[in-house]
């Protein structure tokens, strides 16, 4: 009797525990899985253009050297004013890196800023381009440099009119831009000057063709660029006397030297073997 008292404890007891291991199993909380952390992605750099000027004249371009890694090399000329377009990485904004460019067999270190220019890549030095700015050309004569756009901030450096500067979009008031310039002795950044005594792309244009037509030798060119500068007027009396002047100068050339003295060359006189102490034809002028 005993034993069979013993045996139905234990299996009562059994039964109780497997009871009891089931109720803990349904009164106890499922934990949830930890989350599984995906790697995020870094989006790709994105790539834009601002806008620049070249300062210099001439201003060099440069292009990495194919055989020696981190040497400069230049590859052309660009004017005072020419449009640029600097590369722009939405991670690490205006690209630029150091490099070395060779002055009179002597090597350099500089700062050199990644340039497109005609659809091309270039290199430029930090010093001679403006970022984020546009061609301008000073329409006033003897205009000043300020330090900070405020008028008792003027400095004793003044432009001539005709100066070409870069024009900043950033840090200007209704009154002042925001300017870089060469003067040849020395270049500026971010300093200011009257907006009043700014000009833009019609001035520069005027300025540039007169320019043209008083360097060029060749009649047919000098007279298709006086046609191109006719059509052309600025709100600047003083740009507008200086288009003027060049077309007075080209009447006055026109009307002595009539285009049938040499069919081949318009407005250039024919010389032969008789000439007298000015080199004209003695035979076909008299």
């Amino acid at each position: 009797m005993k034993s069979k008292f013993i045996s139905l404890s234990l299996l009562a007891g059994a039964v109780m525990l497997t009871f009891t291991s089931c109720g803990d199993k349904k009164n106890k909380k499922e934990e949830p899985a930890a989350p599984v952390q995906q790697e995020v992605a870094k989006p790709e750099p994105v790539l834009s253009y601002i806008p620049a000027v070249a300062l210099y004249n001439p201003g060099a371009l440069y292009k990495p050297d194919k055989d020696d890694d981190g040497l400069m090399v230049w590859n052309q000329s660009v004017n005072c004013g020419t449009r640029l377009e600097a590369y722009s990485y939405s991670d690490k904004g205006v690209e630029m890196k150091t490099a070395v460019r060779i002055v009179n067999k002597e090597k350099q270190e500089r700062q050199f800023v990644h340039v497109r220019y005609n659809g091309d890549d270039y290199w430029i030095q930090d010093v001679t381009v403006a970022l984020k700015a546009k061609p301008g050309v000073i329409t006033s004569d003897e205009v000043f440099l300020y330090k900070e756009a405020d008028i008792k901030s003027m400095t004793n450096t003044s432009l001539p009119f005709g100066t070409i500067i870069a024009v900043s979009d950033e840090g200007g008031d209704s009154k002042f831009a925001c300017v870089s310039v060469d003067t040849e002795k020395e270049t500026f950044h971010d300093v200011f000057v009257k907006k009043e005594c700014i000009g833009g792309d019609t001035d520069l244009t005027i300025l540039s063709l007169a320019a043209a037509i008083e360097k060029s030798k060749n009649e047919v060119l000098r007279s298709e660029l006086a046609d191109a500068l006719s059509k052309f007027n600025s709100p600047s009396d003083l740009v507008n006397e200086r288009k003027n002047e060049v077309l007075d100068k080209m009447k006055v050339f026109d009307s002595y030297i009539p285009e049938e003295y040499n069919p081949l060359m318009p407005g250039v006189y024919a010389q032969d073997s008789m000439t007298d102490d000015d080199g004209w034809d003695l035979e076909e002028n008299y």
